[in-house]
Parts: C-alpha cells; structure tokens; sequence
C-alpha cells in the first residue's frame, strides 16, 4: 500500500498527488535573496566572501554583523551615573593602557 500524506490550507485536509491544492490567500510567494559582496575586514585584513565566510568570520572573532543589531534602541546608556572625577579618572586610565599597548 502506497504511502498517503495531506495538506492543510485554512483548516481543510488535501490528499497529495490526489486532490486539487488550492494556493493559501495569503501567500507572499518564494523570496531569492543573493550573496553579500566580498569585502576585506576590517579585524584582519583577510577578504570575507559571501554569507557563508562572514557566517565563519564572525564565528571566529566573536564578533555580530551590525545588521543584526537593527531593531535595538539607540544610545543606550548604563544607569550607573559617575562624577566628573571618575570619568576623568577612567579616561586617563584608557588612555595609559592604549599607549603602553601601543609602545610595546
């Protein structure tokens, strides 16, 4: 006995290869969307080609595609509030470490 399967539009069962399948109301139709343009990133210099190569790129660096932040509020800010000494105090810090880093 072969086997039998059914489609389901709004609610009514269609035998498959059997019954007429009416197209849902609301069908968008299939979207093709291409590949990204290869660019050179900006982490590593090496050349990232495709979706599939930023998919890994940002694997590797651990980093997220900024069209994947789309949607997040903008200018978010921590609740902690500092005074002006602090923040000065943060800075001057930064700014100590970025340039030992940077003399060696």
């Amino acid at each position: 006995m072969p086997r039998r399967s059914w489609v389901y539009v709004d609610g009514v069962a269609y035998e498959r290869g059997v019954d007429d399948i009416p197209v849902p109301r609301n069908n968008p139709g299939c979207f093709i969307q291409g590949d990204i343009p290869d660019f050179v990133s900006p982490i590593d210099g090496s050349t990232v080609r495709g979706r599939a190569g930023m998919r890994e790129h940002c694997k590797k660096h651990d980093v997220v595609p900024t069209q994947e932040l789309k949607g997040l509020r903008h200018g978010y800010t921590s609740q902690l509030s500092l005074s002006k000494a602090e923040v000065r105090e943060r800075r001057e810090y930064i700014a100590h470490q970025v340039t030992e880093k940077l003399q060696g």
